[in-house]
């Protein structure tokens, strides 16, 4: 008699494990469905979008023509000081999902009471994170390659030597790191609030420390050196060198060990965090 119970009970649970799987990857499928059915986010928003980051290009590019970098400036990998500053400005996109986007995204679920409802279901809470941050990061990926795009073909970037499939690796790899960054914010955002001015607050930081708009050997002190462990220093750089050509695979390694390290961590810090909201009765604010 203690058999058939044994047996029934071994092939049970990894049936249980697939069920939590797929329907957590459902729940993941369904936000993203979501926010892409929204026909107001591919209108008005996307074009505006589009028009202020052409914009800031084209206002470079005359900067670029009348000022030149002293000789010997490290422009990691870029031909030019344009090639440098357009490819910071298009992963700018990317960082901006990763902290001002997403935490905004948050702060309206919870003003809408939709993040109570959507921490009540029962699937690990990384398929409701990765599902809420899916959509801008998908967003920030698809504006990032209508820039290079129309960089490449109008604004005059030189993409002769560039390594198509590590400036797609390199994409990926630096917005899959820049997720956990996001979530962690997110987290801090449901559990304390005033998630979007820290928000802004690191998108300054981070762009004046990563080599957004000027090299970072022009950091003063130890930055230079204190700085090259930040993923969104490392993912730039790995960009503009696959775009000039160069070698870029130790960056996209090191953005997935990033991503391995920051994700898990970063989902844990928002399932705590909506513990504390749920305890303080603050999941839902107005």
């Amino acid at each position: 008699m203690t058999t058939p119970t044994t047996a029934a009970t071994t092939t049970t649970r990894p049936v249980g494990r697939r069920a939590v799987g797929a329907s957590a990857i459902g729940m993941i499928l369904a936000l993203v469905r979501r926010d892409l059915g929204d026909p107001r986010q591919f209108r008005l928003p996307l074009l505006l979008d589009l028009a202020f980051g052409v914009v800031n290009l084209v206002v470079f590019l005359f900067i670029s023509r009348a000022l030149t970098p002293s000789s010997g400036t490290d422009l990691a990998h870029s031909p030019s000081y344009f090639d440098f500053v357009a490819v910071g400005i298009t992963f700018l996109l990317i960082l901006q999902a990763a902290t001002t986007q997403l935490t905004s995204r948050v702060i309206r679920e919870q003003r809408s009471g939709t993040l109570e409802l959507l921490a009540a279901q029962p699937v690990p809470v990384t398929a409701l994170t990765i599902g809420t941050a899916g959509y801008p990061f998908l967003f920030a990926l698809l504006r990032s390659c209508v820039y290079l795009t129309i960089l490449g073909t109008v604004l005059g970037l030189r993409t002769e030597r560039a390594d198509w499939w590590g400036v797609a690796v390199m994409l990926i790899a630096g917005t899959a790191s820049l997720m956990g960054i996001g979530i962690a914010l997110a987290a801090f955002t449901v559990a304390l609030g005033h998630g979007d001015a820290v928000a802004r607050l690191l998108v300054v930081g981070l762009t004046f420390v990563s080599g957004t708009y000027f090299p970072v050997s022009g950091l003063p002190g130890p930055l230079p050196e204190l700085t090259a462990v930040l993923p969104s220093r490392i993912a730039l750089d790995g960009l503009r060198a696959a775009l000039a050509g160069g070698e870029w695979a130790w960056s996209a390694g090191t953005m997935l060990g990033a991503t391995a390290l920051l994700l898990p961590v970063s989902s844990w810090a928002f399932a705590r965090a909506l513990r504390v909201a749920a305890g303080r009765g603050t999941l839902k604010r107005d």
